[in-house]
């Protein structure tokens, strides 16, 4: 049965990445590829690339493998994502400490649609710069010995995409838990600002396209009091900045696989700027600990990229919208706090 259900998910993932035919963001890629097989700039001859420059330089080398195989782009790309979730679920089963619950967390995360559907109707790959945080957050519970590789994985999750800012405090030694010292949980800031130093020259456009990103605007959680008269532009920005720091501060003495998971579950009621592939954030912490909110997250999210243009674009009226999406996250974030009270016989660490 446990085979049959990875062979399930892998099947699902192959014929969507045998269908794929392109898409705007390949479409981006494809451009960031171009501009630096002929030397270009990474950031001012495109608007369409906001991350640092060590994505551009995993694209390039798989077009390099698939004009050496001779297969498209987009299919190395698909395949390349493909292998990130296999490892993945390797990951997730020894987080969950192998047997049936590692097992499980694996199966979950490798069968959830939500995930099937970012890394293989998509080709997004966040799911990259999460598996580097799930290693991370593997390696720090190990001896105090092995804090680089912590730092390692940390740099490695930013570096890929920067929705890994939030997560080295997590990180830091508390009174009762081993972490990070503070001066070592700069270092993957530090790393993801030298990345940028060979584009020294292009500040203009890494302020604009990377610093300044704001992702997409859509009816969805706090974006929504900008349609409320005299509400400042700056308001959401704020909100979530606000909300962050407080989750940083509350989430200290949760165990670090729970908190980065809550860590997720704010990052997305409270975010100014939304597109769907985001979703895919929390799904693969939320693996490792089930339960109600995950299983309606999944439900609910899967069913609105049904129906959304950007997904299959089904005609049916009466799947969720933006609106069931913030919701159902709302919902898991508060199952996760009922979780850790001690009506539940749970402790936050």
């Amino acid at each position: 049965m446990i085979a049959a259900g990875f062979l399930a998910g892998l099947a699902v993932r192959l014929l969507f990445l045998r269908a794929f035919s392109g898409n705007y963001d390949l479409e981006s890629f494809s451009g960031v590829v171009s501009i630096l097989r002929r030397g270009g700039d990474l950031y001012l001859e495109t608007t369409r690339y906001n991350y640092s420059p060590a994505w551009a330089h995993v694209l390039l080398g798989l077009d390099s493998i698939a004009r050496w195989i001779g297969c498209s782009f987009g299919a190395a790309l698909g395949t390349f994502l493909l292998v990130i979730d296999a490892v993945t679920a390797g990951v997730l089963y020894r987080l969950g400490g192998g047997g049936r619950r590692g097992t499980t967390a694996a199966l979950l995360f490798f069968l959830n649609p939500i995930s099937i559907f970012v890394s293989s109707f998509h080709l997004q790959f966040d799911n990259v710069a999460i598996l580097f945080l799930l290693c991370a957050v593997l390696w720090a519970e190990r001896l105090p010995a092995t804090r680089v590789p912590t730092v390692a994985w940390l740099s490695a999750s930013l570096l890929i995409k920067h929705i890994a800012a939030f997560f080295p405090p997590l990180f830091l030694a508390g009174r009762q838990r081993r972490g990070l010292r503070p001066l070592e949980a700069l270092i993957p800031y530090a790393m993801f600002a030298a990345s940028f130093l060979p584009y020294w020259r292009s500040w203009s456009g890494i302020r604009g396209n990377v610093v300044g990103y704001r992702s997409l605007s859509e009816d969805y959680g706090v974006a929504m009091l900008l349609a409320i008269p005299g509400v400042p532009r700056w308001l959401p920005g704020a909100l979530f900045a606000a909300a962050m720091l407080a989750a940083l501060l509350l989430l200290r003495r949760v165990a670090r696989a729970r908190a980065c998971l809550m860590l997720f579950l704010v990052m997305l009621l409270f975010v100014p700027g939304i597109c769907e592939y985001y979703f895919v954030w929390p799904i693969a912490l939320g693996a490792l600990f089930g339960g109600v909110g995950y299983l309606v997250y999944t439900v609910v999210v899967a069913s609105f990229l049904l129906g959304s243009p950007d997904g299959l674009g089904l005609a049916l009226t009466h799947l969720p919208g933006w609106h069931g999406v913030w919701w159902s996250v709302l919902l898991w974030l508060a199952w996760e706090i009922r979780r850790m009270t001690p009506r539940s016989g749970r402790s936050p660490a």
